[in-house]
C-alpha cells in the first residue's frame, strides 16, 4: 500500500517557501485565482516569511542560519511560521464535546471558510453555480444560508428549537446557539449548528456526485433523529 511520508512533504513544501523566496521571476510573487490550494499555501507562507524577516534579503539571511543550525531546517522554518491563535468565541460551539467528531470537524472547516465550495475550486475551470437553486456562484454564505433551500432548513430547525435570533452567517447561527450553560439544554443547543452544516454539506456533495437529492423536509427529519440521538445517549 501506498503510503505518505508526513515529515518528508513538509520538508519539500518548506523547501518550496525557501525557494520561492530567493527567486525574483515575478510568476512566484504573485498568487492568481486560478492557482491550486497548495501553490496559494505557498506563496503566502513565502509573503509571511518575508514580512517577518523584514524584507526579502533578510528572510533569505534568516533561512541561511537555519541551515547552518543544529536544529533540522523544517523545524526551526515550522516555529518561525506557526502562528499561536488567540481564543475564539465560536470554540464552544464548534468543539462541542457532545457533538461527533466529524460534525464538528465540519463545522470547523465551514467556520474557517475551507470546505471546497465551487468558488474555491475555480482553478479545475468548474461550473460555479450553486447546486441547489442554479443563480449565484457557490460561496459559504450562500450554500448554507442564502439559499431558499437551506435557508428554510434553519428556519423549521430554528422553529422547533424556540430560537428566534437572525441567522444569516455561519458567525451568527454559532452565536445564536450559543449557550453559557453546560445542562442539558445548552449542550444540546450547542450541537445543532454541527449536525445541520453537516446535513447541509452532505446533501450538496449528494446532488454533486450522485446526481440525487432529498427533500427539505426530510432532511429536517434527518436533523431531528440526530438531535434525539445526542439527548438520549447524555440524558
Amino acid at each position: 500500500m501506498f503510503q505518505v511520508d508526513i515529515s518528508c512533504v513538509l520538508q519539500r513544501c518548506v523547501r518550496c517557501v525557501s525557494v520561492a523566496t530567493k527567486v525574483q521571476h515575478t510568476c512566484l510573487l504573485k498568487r492568481p485565482v486560478t492557482s491550486s490550494p497548495i501553490w496559494k499555501s505557498i506563496i503566502s507562507l513565502k509573503d509571511q516569511l518575508i514580512a517577518g524577516c523584514g524584507g526579502q534579503h533578510q528572510a533569505i539571511v534568516v533561512m541561511t542560519t537555519w541551515s547552518n543550525e543544529e536544529l533540522p531546517f523544517t523545524a526551526q522554518t515550522y516555529d518561525f511560521l506557526c502562528y499561536i491563535y488567540d481564543h475564539v468565541p465560536w470554540a464552544k460551539v464548534v468543539w462541542e464535546t457532545w457533538s461527533l467528531p466529524m460534525y464538528n470537524f465540519i463545522l470547523w472547516v465551514a467556520v474557517m471558510e475551507k470546505l471546497r465550495t465551487r468558488d474555491r475550486l475555480r482553478f479545475l475551470d468548474i461550473d460555479p453555480l450553486r447546486v441547489f437553486c442554479r443563480l449565484y456562484d457557490e460561496t459559504h454564505n450562500h450554500l448554507f444560508f442564502k439559499c431558499p433551500w437551506t435557508s428554510l432548513l434553519w428556519r423549521m430547525a430554528k422553529s422547533w428549537l424556540w430560537l428566534h435570533k437572525s441567522m444569516s452567517t455561519i458567525n451568527s447561527a454559532i452565536h445564536g446557539f450559543l449557550s453559557g450553560r453546560n445542562n442539558l439544554v445548552g449542550r444540546t443547543r450547542r450541537v445543532s449548528p454541527s449536525i445541520l452544516i453537516y446535513l447541509i454539506w452532505k446533501e450538496r456533495n449528494k446532488r454533486v456526485f450522485d446526481n440525487s437529492c432529498t427533500h427539505v423536509s426530510l432532511v429536517f427529519h434527518r436533523f431531528q433523529i440526530l438531535f434525539y440521538m445526542v439527548l438520549h445517549f447524555h440524558e
